[in-house]
C-alpha cells in the first residue's frame, strides 16, 4: 500500500483504491441491481483480492461464497460496499467497525438529498465513521473504480466497458449519472481512465480529498472533475498548488455559472463578488482549466499525453484546404495562439515543395493537388519542423492513400526527430479501426490525432496556458514576496476593538502595512482643521469621520478643494451640522483634513470574504468601470506576484493604466505592491476582516496613494 497501514484519515483513502479485500453488503445475484453489479465485474476483470458477498439469502453469488454477515467473514476486510436501505446503513456500519473495515462505499440513497430525516441519518453515519476511524465514500453515490487494478466497486454501467490504454485520466465527480456519461464518452474517444470516483453526498471523504489522493497516483497524469460546489476551499487550494508543482493538470467542469446573484454587502467589492466569479478567479489563479464541454477534456488529455511543450504558442498550419486553414488560423488568434508569417529559408523550401497553386503563407495551403504527390506533405512538414520561428505544427494526416504504411513510417521518423508538438487534424472519427494499419501505427506511437478543429485549438490554447502557469508558479515560489513587518501597535488595537471603523482608522491600518495613504490629520475643532490645512498646504479636503456614516457624500459630510482658513472653518461647521442632521445618533470622531492630490488613474482594490475560499481580493478601475461596467478581476488570498500581474492584465480597461491620449502610464509596480500588501493584511487578519475597500487608490506615473478606505470587521 502506498501509505502503509497508518490509521490517519489520509492514509485510509488508500483503501478505496487498493483494497486487499472487498465485502459487498446487500449483494444480489441480479446483475442489474446495485448490489449485483460489482460481483461479476470484479470476477470478470480478475480483481486479485478477496471478495466477500454479504447476504443471508444466498450461499453463493457469481462464484463467490456468500456470508450472512460481515462479522462471519473469516479474513480481514479492507473495504465494504453497502447497498441496502438507508435505515439499515448505520447498523451495517457498526458491524463494519467491529470487523475493522477501513473504508466504506455507500451506494444507498435516502440521506441528506432526501429530507430532514435523511439528513439526520447521514449525520449518524458520519459520526460512526469518525468514531471508528473509518472513511466513507457517499452515500448516494455510484462508487469507485480503479481500472489499474480492477477495483470495480461501482454499480454504474461503465464497469462493463473495456478499459482503454494508456490509462492517464483520474476523474472525480459530484454527479453520479452525468459523471458516468462523461466516462463513457471519453472512453469511446480514446481517453483511458485510471480511476473514476462518484462522491455522492460527501458525508465524509469529499471531492478535494480524492483529487489529493490522485496526485500520488502515477497512472493519473491528468485529473478531471465535475464540480457543483467545493466543501473545503483550503484543501482544494493545497491540492491545486501541489498539482502545479507536480505538473499534473486539473480540468474541472464547474456548473452553476448563472443565478447565484451578488452578495448584499456594504462595500463595492462584496456587491460585485458573485459566487461563480470567485470560482473562476480561483481556477485561473491555481492553474485549473475550467472546461465548458466534455470535448475539451478529451482533446486536452490526448494532447497532454504526447508529453511535449505547447508553451511557445506560435502555430504553423499545414492544410490541404485553404478554407480550413484560414478557419484554424482565426480560431488560434482568437484564443491567444500566434500564427506567425513564414519567411526566409522555410518559405523558400515550401515554395519548391508546393504545387503551382499552393500557398507558402501561414496557413500553408497544399491544395487538393497534394493528393497526387504523397511527398508534398512530407517535404512541407520537414520545412515547418525545421522552422525556428514556430513552436507547434498542425497538419492533416496523409497516410490513407496508396502506400499508407510507408508514409506513416516516414511520418513517425519525422515526428521523433523533433521535440515540437505535431498535432494531426483528421476528418475521420476519433478512434481508428483496427484495419486502418497506418492509423493504428501512428496512434500507438502517441501522436495526438483529433477530429474537431475548434476543440483542437481550444485544447492547444488550454495546454499552452497551463504550461506557462506552471512555469510562472514555480518562479514565484522561488522568489517569494517580502513580508511587511508590522510595527504599529494601532493595527492590532483597531482591528481588535469592537464597533465600526472610520476612514481615518482604516487608513492607519493600511499605513501599518506600508500601503501609501494621503497626508492627513484628524481635527476636533474648526481651528484645529485650519491649522492642519496650513501644515498640509492648500488646497485640502474635509470629511466627517463616523463609523455609522459609511457613505459620507449622502450625509453632506465632504467638502473639496478648500483654499483658505476661512473656507476650512466654514466647511467644518457645515459638515458637522449636516452629518448630525443625517444621522442624529451617530458617534462623530472628528473631521479628517486631507491633502488634495494631483491627477492620476483612479482604481479600486477590495476584499470580500467568500464562504468557500475565504478572503477574495478585487481590482478594477474606478468610476463607471466599477459601477456600470463591472470591469473587475478577483483572486483568492494569499496572492503571489503573478496573480497581481494577471489581475491588472485581465480587466478590459487595462489600456487606461498603460497611458492614453498623451498621458504617462500609471505606476504598475506601485499598484502590484499595494495589491500584495492588501493580500498580506487580510491573510494576517482573516478572522477579523469581513470586507475592505480602498476606493479610490490614486495611481500616479510614480507611486500611488489611498484616498479613501473602508474596513468592516467580522461580526462588527
Amino acid at each position: 500500500m502506498r501509505n502503509g497501514d497508518s490509521d490517519t484519515d489520509d492514509a485510509r483513502m488508500e483503501y478505496f483504491f487498493n483494497p486487499r479485500s472487498i465485502a459487498i453488503i446487500g449483494a444480489s445475484d441480479k446483475r442489474r441491481k446495485p448490489g449485483g453489479t460489482p460481483l461479476p465485474a470484479l470476477r470478470d476483470r480478475a480483481y486479485a483480492g478477496q471478495v466477500y458477498p454479504i447476504n443471508p439469502q444466498y450461499q453463493e453469488i457469481a462464484g463467490f461464497k456468500c456470508y450472512p454477515s460481515i462479522l462471519d467473514v473469516p479474513g480481514d476486510v479492507d473495504m465494504a460496499v453497502i447497498s441496502i436501505p438507508a435505515a439499515s446503513v448505520p447498523g451495517a456500519l457498526e458491524e463494519c467497525a467491529a470487523k475493522g473495515v477501513k473504508a466504506a462505499v455507500i451506494f444507498s440513497a435516502g440521506f441528506s438529498e432526501a429530507d430532514a430525516e435523511g439528513e439526520a441519518l447521514q449525520e449518524q453515519i458520519t459520526e460512526i465513521a469518525k468514531a471508528n476511524g473509518m472513511r466513507i465514500l457517499g452515500p448516494n453515490c455510484l462508487g469507485i473504480m480503479n481500472l489499474a487494478n480492477s477495483v470495480l466497486a461501482s454499480f454504474a454501467f461503465v464497469v462493463d466497458l473495456e478499459p482503454v490504454t494508456p490509462m492517464t485520466m483520474g476523474f472525480v465527480s459530484q454527479s453520479g449519472a452525468y459523471g458516468a456519461m462523461m466516462f463513457d464518452q471519453a472512453t469511446s474517444a480514446g481517453v483511458g481512465f485510471s480511476s473514476f470516483t462518484s462522491v455522492g453526498n460527501e458525508a465524509d471523504a469529499e471531492f478535494s480529498e480524492f483529487l489529493e489522493y490522485l496526485l500520488g497516483d502515477p497512472n493519473a497524469q491528468v485529473l478531471g472533475g465535475y464540480l457543483e460546489g467545493a466543501k473545503d476551499g483550503a484543501r482544494f487550494r493545497r491540492v491545486a498548488e501541489q498539482a502545479l508543482r507536480l505538473e499534473k493538470p486539473i480540468l474541472i467542469m464547474k456548473v452553476g455559472r448563472t443565478g447565484a446573484g451578488a452578495r448584499a454587502a456594504s462595500s463595492h467589492t462584496g456587491s460585485l463578488a458573485g459566487d461563480d466569479q470567485i470560482y473562476d478567479a480561483f481556477f485561473k489563479q491555481m492553474g485549473i482549466v475550467r472546461i465548458e464541454d466534455l470535448s475539451e477534456l478529451i482533446s486536452f488529455a490526448i494532447l497532454h499525453r504526447c508529453g511535449r511543450s505547447f508553451e511557445g504558442k506560435r502555430v504553423v498550419i499545414l492544410s490541404g484546404s485553404g478554407g480550413r486553414g484560414v478557419m484554424l488560423a482565426d480560431k488560434c488568434e482568437r484564443l491567444g495562439l500566434a500564427v506567425p508569417e513564414i519567411t526566409g529559408t522555410t518559405r523558400a523550401r515550401l515554395e519548391v515543395a508546393l504545387p503551382a497553386f499552393g500557398s507558402a503563407m501561414n496557413p500553408v495551403d497544399m491544395t487538393a493537388g497534394s493528393g497526387w504527390d504523397h511527398m508534398t506533405p512530407d517535404r512541407c512538414l520537414r520545412a515547418l519542423i525545421d522552422d525556428e520561428n514556430s513552436d507547434i505544427v498542425v497538419a492533416q494526416p496523409y497516410f490513407h492513400h496508396g502506400g499508407g504504411m510507408q508514409l506513416a513510417e516516414e511520418f513517425l521518423k519525422l515526428y521523433h526527430s523533433t521535440d515540437k508538438p505535431i498535432v494531426l487534424l483528421s476528418h475521420r472519427r476519433a478512434r481508428v479501426d483496427e484495419d486502418d494499419e497506418p492509423g493504428v501505427l501512428v496512434e500507438k506511437a502517441g501522436v495526438p490525432v483529433l477530429t474537431d478543429a475548434a476543440e483542437m485549438v481550444q485544447a492547444m490554447a488550454d495546454l499552452a496556458w497551463y504550461q506557462q502557469k506552471v512555469k510562472r508558479f514555480r518562479e514565484a515560489e522561488q522568489s517569494p514576496q517580502p513580508r511587511v513587518e508590522v510595527r504599529d501597535p494601532r493595527v492590532e488595537e483597531l482591528l481588535g476593538d469592537a464597533g465600526p471603523l472610520t476612514e481615518f482608522d482604516c487608513k492607519q491600518i493600511l499605513k501599518g502595512y506600508e500601503i501609501p495613504i494621503t497626508r492627513e490629520g484628524l481635527a476636533g475643532s474648526a481651528d484645529e482643521a485650519a491649522e492642519l490645512a496650513r501644515e498640509l498646504g492648500y488646497p485640502v479636503v474635509l470629511k466627517v469621520q463616523s463609523g455609522q456614516i459609511l457613505h459620507k457624500t449622502e450625509a453632506g459630510g465632504i467638502a473639496l478643494d478648500l483654499g483658505s482658513d476661512e473656507q476650512v472653518r466654514d466647511a467644518y461647521d457645515a459638515i458637522l451640522a449636516s452629518a448630525k442632521s443625517f444621522a442624529p445618533d451617530a458617534e462623530i470622531q472628528g473631521v479628517l483634513v486631507q491633502e488634495m492630490v494631483g491627477d492620476g488613474v483612479e482604481v479600486i482594490i477590495g476584499v470580500t470574504q467568500d464562504p468557500v475560499f475565504g478572503p477574495a481580493i478585487m481590482f478594477g478601475l474606478g468610476g463607471i468601470f466599477v459601477e456600470a461596467l463591472r470591469d473587475v478581476s478577483f483572486r483568492v488570498a494569499p496572492l503571489l506576484r503573478p496573480d497581481a500581474e494577471d489581475m491588472l492584465d485581465e480587466i478590459r480597461g487595462r489600456r487606461v493604466l498603460e497611458g492614453m491620449r498623451g498621458k504617462a502610464p500609471a505606476d504598475r509596480e506601485a499598484l502590484i505592491d499595494v495589491i500584495l500588501k492588501v493580500s498580506q493584511l487580510v491573510c494576517d487578519h482573516r478572522d477579523r476582516i469581513e470586507e475592505l475597500d480602498i476606493n479610490p487608490l490614486m495611481v500616479f506615473p510614480k507611486g500611488a496613494k489611498a484616498l479613501d478606505a473602508l474596513i468592516t470587521r467580522r461580526g462588527g
